[in-house]
């Protein structure tokens, strides 16, 4: 008769028991999923550095502990070191539409110099545009399938400017991990490209952080001049408008590209001949073998990279400080 008396009362307290494991655990759930909301919130920050001294000459020495980083006035902590020896992707982009067609053989022997001149760990990717966006070759550290696709491009028509950069910086490196850049070699004149702007390709460059980009400007304005005004018998006052215009474009295409540059921390390089350009091929070259990556977590995610007032300072006198958007000297 006890037994019987107590068993509603046992009964009565596994209940309790058992709903208290499970609000504990439903607590532990939700803490693990905010934890883990935290986490995926911080967001890796990587901002691609080159320091020089004021003669121009790349100090290659320095450590993560050389290095300061602001941002919005406030130090952060540098979570992530690149150093120089670490491999590159880089994206050849290059223009083959009709205002290079006359140099276009010329154009891809400056291009496969390049390709001999990076190390055998780095990886390039070979993309042309004229009418339309063509992808010779994905990322690959194969010199041999590289310069077969630089052979492969084609003379065309128009110039998608737009819709290629956008590929390259959006879709293509992007998703890659490590240090990524991209060598565009154009006018800059966008004539074709229907789906991207131009604002579209400058927000890809500051939401892609990591990605720097070097345009390689070469001058095509007097071969262009004279295709638009030959054989056609137009009056002085029409050749002044027109060529009012076309100085109008490459200069409104050569503040692009310095946009380009700018946002990213890269260079613009003005090849006005062909010998600047293999010198720019080789400049940049170079360049890439000398930068820094360097990464942090910020406290709070800003609504878009481009409210991060970020800069840098060096241990060390006398030295320039290049990044997106700065040029800090120390």
């Amino acid at each position: 008769m006890a037994y019987k008396k107590i068993l509603p009362l046992i009964l009565f307290f596994v209940v309790i028991l058992n709903l208290c494991v499970q609000a504990f655990g439903q607590a532990q759930k939700q803490e693990n999923q905010d934890d883990e909301t935290i986490k995926l919130s911080s967001t890796l920050v990587q901002i691609p550095v080159v320091v020089s001294d004021k003669g121009g000459r790349y100090i290659t020495d320095l450590k993560a502990k050389d290095f300061h980083l602001y941002e919005d006035g406030v130090e952060q902590e540098i979570a992530f070191f690149g150093s120089l020896e670490q491999p590159f992707h880089v994206a050849l982009l290059l223009d083959s539409s009709g205002s290079t067609a006359e140099q276009l053989e010329l154009i891809k022997r400056a291009a496969e110099a390049f390709i001999d001149s990076l190390r055998p760990s780095d990886e390039v990717m070979v993309i042309s545009f004229n009418e339309s966006v063509q992808v010779h070759c994905e990322m690959t550290g194969n010199r041999d399938v590289l310069k077969r696709a630089v052979r492969a491009i084609r003379p065309g028509g128009f110039t998608q400017v737009y819709e290629a950069v956008y590929t390259a910086v959006w879709e293509k490196l992007n998703r890659l991990a490590g240090r990524k850049a991209v060598l565009l070699f154009s006018d800059g004149i966008d004539n074709a490209s229907s789906e991207i702007e131009e604002e579209d390709t400058l927000d890809a460059v500051i939401e892609s952080e990591d990605v720097i980009i070097y345009p390689i400007r070469y001058n095509t304005r007097a071969d262009v001049e004279r295709r638009v005004l030959a054989g056609s018998a137009y009056t002085e006052e029409q050749l002044r408008m027109k060529r009012q215009g076309l100085e109008q474009t490459y200069q409104q295409a050569d503040q692009y590209l310095e946009k380009l540059a700018d946002l990213s921390g890269g260079k613009l390089e003005r090849a006005d001949s062909l010998g600047d350009l293999t010198n720019a091929f080789s400049h940049i070259a170079s360049e890439l073998r000398q930068q820094y990556l360097l990464g942090y977590y910020p406290a709070e995610l800003a609504e878009s990279d481009n409210d991060r007032k970020i800069r840098f300072s060096v241990n060390r006198q006398g030295v320039r400080v290049r990044s997106r958007g700065a040029l800090v000297v120390k």
